[in-house]
């Protein structure tokens, strides 16, 4: 037991330990959620951004080797609710050994035209929410050598935390980008106990563009760039590929992601991705192969999502343009 106990508390240093500094209260991890139609996770100025009303689900699994490896599922519904009006709602829960988090976000946005198109391609938009974070350590997995370690002391294994998003987007002629504030803590703003503090506040800044070269086929080279409070750094540049016709598409790319910290620099890896809508149901997948230790021991990750685009039974009017 003693033996296995060494091994898990490595693993859950290696894991989560060498972040915890660094992320503290980490709310919805990041991934390529946004690839796949989950963009409005780190942006609200994003809900609403279709006619149609809108529900995505992604499952991601880290270090697919291990039974009990890190795992992240999120669900979200989003809509144009009321003439130019957006909203959504969006749970998830962060599975990590005897650590689960849950988050509640809540959100709206509102969108301007800046053309006369009528399709919603060009348009300017900006929202603002909330996360309601829930974060419990389950000391009952854990089989410490010194049970009266003040790191297990009490009240530490059961910690919510407020925090306020605010976004803007834009489209424009097959140009798109975005900025988001994401986790502005609005209550327990300072360390609590044991070191334990909320999540750093997350900068998000994406910019890309779809260059349609021929009928039915476009690429889109993007970046994404997410920076936060604590000086960590995480770039991502992407490609994607998409074929299209009326009412169905699919979609294939890739992602390059790199990071940067106080402690330096590294090549994370990278991620095949493909994704596609048949009619009202959207999937995608992608597959993250990294360069570290860690997933050459314990395996890669991977992320699942599907979807539904349905006909918008809450704003019957549908949107106002002028």
């Amino acid at each position: 037991m003693k033996k296995n106990y060494i091994f898990y508390k490595v693993f859950l240093l290696l894991a989560t330990g060498l972040f915890i500094d660094a992320k503290a209260q980490e709310t919805l991890p990041f991934y390529q959620q946004y690839l796949v139609d989950g963009d409005f996770l780190f942006n609200p100025a994003l809900l609403g951004k279709t006619d149609d009303v809108v529900l995505n689900l992604n499952y991601q699994k880290q270090f697919s080797q291990l039974d009990e490896s890190p795992n992240v599922q999120t669900i979200g519904l989003h809509a144009n609710v009321f003439d130019r009006v957006g909203a959504g709602i969006s749970f998830f829960r962060d599975q990590n050994g005897p650590i689960s988090s849950n988050g509640l976000m809540l959100g709206a946005s509102y969108f301007i035209p800046i053309s006369d198109e009528e399709d919603r391609q060009d348009q300017f938009s900006f929202g603002i929410g909330t996360n309601l974070y829930n974060m419990n350590i389950d000391y009952t997995q854990l089989n410490p050598e010194q049970p009266g370690d003040p790191v297990l002391g009490e009240n530490t294994n059961d910690i919510f935390i407020a925090y306020a998003n605010l976004g803007a987007a834009v489209k424009y002629r097959g140009f798109f980008g975005g900025v988001s504030v994401i986790d502005i803590p609005i209550s327990n703003d300072i360390p609590i106990v044991n070191g334990i503090e909320p999540s750093p506040t997350k900068f998000y800044l994406n910019a890309g563009y779809d260059w349609h070269f021929t009928d039915g086929i476009f690429l889109t080279p993007s970046l994404m760039m997410n920076l936060n409070t604590n000086s960590a750094r995480i770039f991502d540049y992407n490609l994607m590929a998409t074929a299209f016709g009326e009412k169905n598409n699919i979609s294939a790319g890739i992602s390059f992601r790199s990071a940067k910290s106080a402690v330096g620099s590294q090549n994370l890896g990278m991620s095949p991705i493909i994704k596609g809508r048949v009619g009202n149901f959207t999937f995608g997948g992608v597959y993250n192969f990294g360069v570290s230790e860690l997933t050459e021991n314990f395996g890669n990750s991977f992320m699942l999502s599907i979807g539904f685009n349905i006909e918008n039974f809450i704003n019957a009017r549908g949107f106002r343009y002028r």
